[in-house]
């Protein structure tokens, strides 16, 4: 069996996710707290629609950070709720 065939049987026995399959698996990540201590963080995925020139923004200032896009959107929205709170 030629190597290309190999790669094709791997494919095809791959499971493949569908969009909704994907958008509906909630999402798990090892974070740390204050203390360096590890907790799991469970996260639901979601979609929603932005601004173009925010989305740009949001891009940059996460390079810059050296941060994911959805750690400082999480950020952004704690300070945002803790506000609200006052």
């Amino acid at each position: 069996m030629s190597k290309i065939e190999e790669i094709k049987n791997l494919k095809r026995q791959q499971n493949r996710l569908t969009p909704s399959q994907a958008l509906s698996e909630e999402v798990k990540e090892e974070t740390f707290n204050e203390n360096n201590v590890s907790s799991k963080v469970e996260r639901k995925r979601v979609s929603f629609d932005l601004r173009t020139d925010l989305h740009q923004e949001l891009k940059m200032q996460a390079v810059i950070q050296d941060k994911n896009i959805y750690v400082m959107i999480e950020e952004a929205l704690v300070d945002y709720f803790k506000g609200k709170e006052s």
